[in-house]
């Protein structure tokens, strides 16, 4: 029987942080993951807020791991989580 070997290139750059593999797969089917969970919130599918709200949650938690370990880009992930939130809390007047 022959084996045929396929090695699939890391989706995410980690800019040589050193990121595991496993991790790095992880963080990118959670990009995926967030890809399909908005356009099903755009389609209004009845799953589609929770998905959105799942994968917003663990992105803060992985911003917030990533802050404690002095990984780069955290403070920025928080920031425009900080922001997101504020922005949608505002009333518009129009």
């Amino acid at each position: 029987m022959r084996t045929i070997r396929c090695n699939l290139p890391i989706a995410l750059d980690d800019g040589g942080n050193g990121i595991p593999t496993s991790a790095a797969w992880l963080i990118s089917l959670l990009g995926v993951v967030g890809i399909v969970a908005a356009i099903a919130l755009l389609r209004s599918a009845a799953w589609a807020t929770p998905a959105v709200l799942t994968v917003g949650a663990l992105n803060l938690i992985g911003a917030v791991v990533a802050l404690v370990r002095s990984r780069d880009g955290a403070v920025i992930g928080l920031a425009l989580a900080y922001a997101v939130g504020r922005t949608a809390k505002t009333p518009q007047t129009s």
